[in-house]
């Protein structure tokens, strides 16, 4: 862990010719994932020509090898420099509802530098709980947690305690930050819809929260407007009562204003993540 935290002492301008440099080893040498992302680009663009879906492929291996450099970057970055470099728009929106006691639910999905982002929502006087997914190396782990720690004012929980958790911290006001827009591993019990050209399975998860607790639904959109600047938008999706409202309906709202977003910044999206793996199965309806 020792050498992980020692990358993070580089300044941005040398991590940021090492990412340079890693993009063509990626694309060229080691070929990271090359089909899942051309597939994944070329299924969910299908008008694009040849052309243009290498020149996005390419631009990805740009953006996704900054997200490397900048999570270690994250290890040592002072809460001035996030400040300047990660700016949120609307977070009102979240602050009205704290004032009052309400708790809120933040979806996203993997775009911009969302590392950056548990950063920078540390910083802010609102408190957030943070569900994130245990990785599979225990050192990497570690080493994340310790990083996405560092401003001390988050919650993080694993995604496998966080519905105890959020159980017990339910009437804490909290803005409670989920990323929706992982492929599912049981695919029976996802909500199918069309997202980006394709038959797309989501978690139910997100919606099954909002429900029991009647908590607002905002989303979050984390976009890069230069090398190593973002700006971070809140944007309310749907609030309680859910009564009358369709099973399913808050999924769909996020699929469609997500995908608003990926349409208008396609090189910004998470191209590398295996999202189609599970065809739609023959039974789709929801599991409540």
């Amino acid at each position: 862990m020792f050498f992980l935290k020692l990358i993070g002492y580089l300044p941005l301008f040398i991590l940021y010719r090492i990412a340079s440099l890693a993009k063509w080893l990626l694309y060229f040498v080691f070929s990271y994932r090359k089909k899942v992302i051309v597939n994944n680009i070329k299924n969910s663009f299908p008008d694009l020509s040849a052309s243009q879906i290498n020149s996005l492929t390419v631009k990805f291996y740009g953006y996704l090898t900054d997200q490397m450099v900048e999570f270690f970057k994250g290890s040592t970055i002072s809460k001035e420099e996030m400040l300047e470099r990660v700016n949120l728009v609307n977070e009102e929106i979240i602050t009205n509802y704290l004032d009052k006691g309400i708790p809120v639910v933040l979806v996203a999905g993997h775009q911009g530098n969302w590392e950056w982002a548990v950063h920078r929502l540390a910083l802010s006087d609102n408190l957030y709980d943070i569900v994130y997914q245990k990785l599979s190396s225990p050192l990497f782990n570690d080493f994340t947690f310790w990083v996405r720690s560092r401003f001390g004012s988050n919650v993080l929980m694993e995604k496998r305690e966080s519905v105890v958790l959020a159980r017990e911290r339910k009437d804490i006001p909290r803005a409670i930050c989920l990323a929706a827009d992982q492929s599912p591993p049981k695919p029976e019990s996802a909500y199918w819809t069309n997202f980006l050209n394709q038959p797309t399975g989501f978690f139910t998860g997100m919606e099954r929260f909002a429900r029991e607790y009647q908590y607002p639904v905002i989303f979050v959109e984390l976009i890069r407007e230069k090398r190593g600047y973002y700006t971070m938008s809140f944007e309310e999706l749907i609030k309680p009562s859910y009564d009358n409202v369709d099973k399913g309906a808050i999924i769909e709202l996020f699929a469609r204003r997500l995908e608003k977003s990926v349409l208008k910044y396609p090189d910004q999206y998470l191209w590398s993540h295996k999202r189609w793996k599970h065809n739609k199965p023959s039974d789709t309806a929801m599991k409540w």
